[in-house]
């Protein structure tokens, strides 16, 4: 573990502030020197569509970040589905370094946007309807070139995202601490036929190393809506709830690009992954042991969030990436689907490279079980538990509120889903508001000397971090309850509960309106600003007594 803890240590602080933006930074992989076609000093110079700015009115932009992270295949430490135990070989090291595509709220890349769980290792999905126009500027905090390159979308050279010697556009490599606006349209072809479903998806992923940047995570999507058959907001007016899934194994082997995993005090592991020659049949063995058979990057059951309502429409975006071996049949127990518009059926062949929908009726409550078909990636790990809720179900889905993905109102960096009032009238120094939040931070984020504010109208308090996760201040205390135990949150999102204590704080509801005359106002909402390190973060929350 003191390897592990070092790196951590080592990549917070070059993340801390704006993040790594130096390409003498920690190289947890090995570097790719290819020639970048934009650089830091030459400024953003793309957002253009063959010469032209994209007309505003259609146009949607996205923030979006490439930046390591030690990625988990099992957070849960177990196989959350069978109750097995997980293979040794996933044991020595469940994880190793990734570069991912995080998205931001803004131009200034301080707020991470917080993405639901079960988009696992994916990049932001990025939407529209045929006939609008994507921008994504895009800030490369790694250590080695990288682009963006989308399929089935119409872009210029410029914007193609790819690196080829002697033909390349200025998007095709960006240097780290680089960026650049891709400017893509969602012309007809982009969009769905009449006789398709209401929407359809294509992927994205960095292509200066293609298969390479692909195994370390940089991939998502793009959702194309028929405008006539949408809702104002761009969402298909025929679906009530979206699901993406990756079926990729990812190659962990030192030979082929893989992060590096915590090898301290693991003899044997180290030994596995040294950079000694091997017998064919070692290094076979070790490309084996080191392969994760993943859905979205979590394997065993690990993905989370694939929860819907019993009589939701649910449309599923399937996506097969990766080599030779990646053919994969998705199969749902105790579901039907219909596969783009055609036929029905419960499985779902997918090969690489290759994007499908599939559109189901959540008819069946309880948890079931989504998989590959193929015996040998299901028994490495290739399956998922996806959740029906039954009528009348509340409080267990917390992305019940983010059915669909991509969307303004969507892209949230601060929730609170719990506000609740201590109201003492006998003595309003009694009185408190007690919180419960995730908010986003860098990862990975040591707390010792990390700051901390919240604000409800014109009242403000403010906490030291502790490695312990307990920040306390004179107005309250702040517990985060997902830090490791050594002081540092991993994941991109920092899980709280505060308590704001006092009279003040009560005055600041009366001003607001929330209050009046010591009784909640109906439908009470409280709006809220935290900040963390440089990252201002709002919210609006909705206030409830304690003792309701």
């Amino acid at each position: 573990m003191r390897l592990r803890l070092r790196a951590l240590l080592l990549l917070a602080g070059s993340l801390s502030g704006v993040h790594a933006q130096d390409p003498a930074s920690p190289q947890p992989l090995r570097a790719v020197y290819e020639t970048p076609t934009v650089t830091r000093e030459m400024g953003d110079v793309g957002g253009k569509f063959f010469g032209t700015p994209p007309d505003p009115a259609k146009t949607r932009h996205f923030y979006v970040a490439a930046e390591p992270e030690l990625w988990d295949f099992a957070p849960q430490g177990a196989d959350a589905v069978c109750g097995k135990p997980l293979p040794s070989s996933l044991l020595l090291f469940r994880s190793s370094w990734k570069i991912r595509y995080v998205q931001y709220a803004d131009a200034a890349f301080t707020a991470r946007v917080l993405q639901p769980d079960r988009l696992g290792i994916l990049g932001p999905v990025l939407r529209g309807t045929t006939g609008e126009y994507l921008a994504v500027t895009f800030l490369n905090r790694s250590w080695r070139p990288l682009s963006m390159h989308p399929h089935g979308v119409r872009y210029d050279k410029d914007s193609e995202g790819s690196f080829e010697k002697g033909t390349a556009g200025r998007g095709a490599a960006i240097a780290p601490g680089a960026s650049f606006t891709y400017v893509w349209k969602l012309d007809e072809t982009s969009g769905p036929r009449p006789g398709e479903p209401s929407s359809k998806a294509w992927l994205y992923h960095s292509h200066v190393e293609g298969d390479d940047e692909i195994n370390l995570g940089l991939a998502g999507f793009i959702v194309v809506t028929d405008p006539l058959r949408a809702r104002p907001d761009g969402t298909p007016n025929d679906v009530d709830r979206e699901m993406g899934a990756l079926f990729k194994i990812f190659d962990e082997s030192a030979a082929n690009g893989a992060g590096t995993p915590d090898l301290d005090d693991q003899p044997e592991a180290a030994s596995m992954l040294s950079t000694e020659s091997h017998s064919w049949s070692t290094e076979r063995q070790l490309t084996e042991e080191t392969q994760r058979h993943a859905i979205n990057g979590r394997v065993f059951g690990n993905l989370t969030g694939l929860n819907m309502n019993a009589g939701e429409r649910v449309r599923w975006y399937l996506f097969g990436l990766g080599s030779e071996q990646d053919f994969h049949t998705a199969h749902w127990h105790g579901a039907r689907l219909v596969e783009n518009g055609r036929h029905r059926s419960d499985v779902v062949e997918l090969l690489p490279a290759t994007a499908k929908v599939a559109d189901m009726v959540a008819d069946r409550p309880g948890t079931w079980l989504m998989h590959c078909q193929v015996g040998e990636h299901m028994n490495r790990g290739m399956f998922a538990p996806f959740t029906v809720f039954p009528p009348g179900a509340s409080g267990t889905d917390r992305e019940s509120d983010i059915p669909f993905f991509g969307l303004p109102e969507s892209l949230a960096t601060l929730r609170i889903p719990s506000a609740e009032l201590v109201l003492n009238k006998q003595d309003m120094r009694g009185s408190e508001i007690d919180l419960t939040g995730q908010v986003t931070v860098p990862n990975p984020m040591p707390l010792l000397g990390s700051a901390f504010s919240i604000q409800i109208g014109g009242k403000r308090a403010a906490f030291q971090g502790d490695r312990s996760g307990v920040c306390s201040g004179p107005e309250g205390v702040l517990i985060v309850t997902n830090a490791t135990s050594y002081g540092v949150v991993l994941g991109s999102v920092l899980r709280f509960e505060a308590t704001l204590k006092g009279p003040e704080w009560i005055e600041e509801l009366t001003k607001l309106g929330a209050l009046k005359d010591g009784v909640l106002t109906e439908n009470a909402t409280m709006p809220l600003a935290m900040q963390v390190g440089p990252a201002l973060h709002t919210a609006s929350a909705q206030l409830k007594l304690a003792s309701e």
